[in-house]
């Protein structure tokens, strides 16, 4: 038996001893239906995980080593009736801390860290840092030492993902956890054996159950609505010398708040653009860039532009949005002083033509001509 075989062989016997005996690969519901199962702030539902017979599929980049150790993890967290989303924010710190590997040697995080946290002496005995299973509780409830851990952290419930897991693990890259949101909700959803983790209200913290949670808005007339229910904190016009060619909508506490299509129209560009090389971190004043960003192409050669999302929008190039649709949330990724949302009006863009400062408008006079006064 190699060395992967018996480390796969242990990790399904953690698992059966924290399950009990069960049958087959993953089925959640135990009977409840994916609307059913998501209840904000209740308590997660029913989790089968796979038992010893056989190596748990791989999924994507991660193989059947790294998805059994998130395995271990999630299913820790039910044990410990920590909420779903717990389970993904404890797995993307696995992924950024060990890549899902049970560490068994230190590394720049200092000598003595170990197991798929990177704990180190002061979180409990080498053997517990480990174990997957005693290394995940400790991530949950906090370290032999005293050290918080997630549970103990006021609020985690609503933060960004890299902003809970930083608060436990207190790395000298706090923003590094963010990048792998992502991967992480695939994982927990190939290990649970469901399409989303929206589904059981393990997603985005603005909208627990998916973006269709945060319920429907008021289209007018003319087919537009407000992308976001915010002022206007900085206008259109010449700013030190170059033009702000749309305007900046935000409030304090507009962090995670939903960016909705203003119109229904075609995602013509989804993509991150900012000079620091990431949009899974906040940006800064200097940093160029629009940071995670969507254009939209509506009927009559309009484009709208929505920047400084604050994780990864929620369409595709070439998906077709309906007004109203929530395409993203507030962040403040690319050149950003803080959280809100740059938005732009671009008018007469020819078919394969794209937005620029040429074909901008005031968003504040072309909203109350198409009947949704910002």
């Amino acid at each position: 038996m190699n060395r992967t075989t018996s480390t796969i062989a242990a990790i399904a016997a953690v698992i059966v001893l924290l399950c009990g005996s069960i049958i087959g690969l993953p089925v959640l519901y135990a009977g409840q239906s994916a609307a059913a199962a998501c209840i904000p702030g209740g308590p997660p539902p029913p989790v089968t995980l796979p038992s010893s017979n056989g190596p748990i599929p791989g999924h994507g980049k991660w193989d059947s080593e790294q998805v059994a150790n998130a395995a271990i993890i999630v299913v820790t967290g039910k044990r410990l009736n920590v909420p779903p989303r717990g389970w993904v924010i404890a797995v993307a710190t696995a992924m950024q801390e060990s890549t899902l590997r049970n560490v068994e040697h230190g590394d720049q995080a200092g000598p003595d860290s170990r197991g798929l946290f990177q704990q180190r002496a002061g979180w409990g005995p080498l053997a517990d840092r480990l174990n997957p299973a005693k290394a995940a509780a400790m991530f949950y409830t906090g370290g032999h030492g005293g050290q918080n851990g997630l549970l103990d952290i006021a609020g985690w419930e609503t933060m960004r993902l890299t902003d809970a897991a930083q608060a436990v693990q207190r790395s000298g890259l706090p923003d590094a956890y963010q990048k792998w949101e992502d991967d992480a909700k695939q994982v927990v959803a190939h290990v649970l054996g469901i399409p989303n983790v929206d589904d059981i209200g393990a997603g985005d913290p603005a909208a627990p159950c998916g973006p269709d949670d945060l319920g429907p808005v008021i289209v007018g007339p003319g087919g537009w609505v407000q992308p976001l229910k915010a002022p206007i904190v900085s206008p259109y016009g010449m700013r030190g010398g170059k033009l702000h060619a749309g305007v900046d909508l935000g409030f304090p506490g507009v962090r995670g708040q939903p960016i909705r299509a203003a119109s229904t129209g075609i995602a013509i560009v989804v993509t991150c653009d900012s000079s620091s090389g990431t949009c899974d971190r906040d940006g800064g004043v200097g940093v160029s860039g629009c940071g995670w960003y969507v254009d939209l192409r509506h009927a009559g050669d309009i484009v709208t532009r929505y920047c400084h999302m604050g994780s990864r929008p929620l369409v595709t190039e070439g998906q077709t949005v309906a007004a109203g649709s929530v395409i993203g949330y507030v962040g403040s990724s690319g050149n950003s002083s803080g959280p809100h949302l740059h938005y732009e009006t671009h008018v007469r863009v020819p078919s394969g033509g794209s937005a620029d400062r040429g074909n901008s408008t005031d968003p504040v006079p072309f909203h109350v001509r198409v009947g949704a006064p910002l």
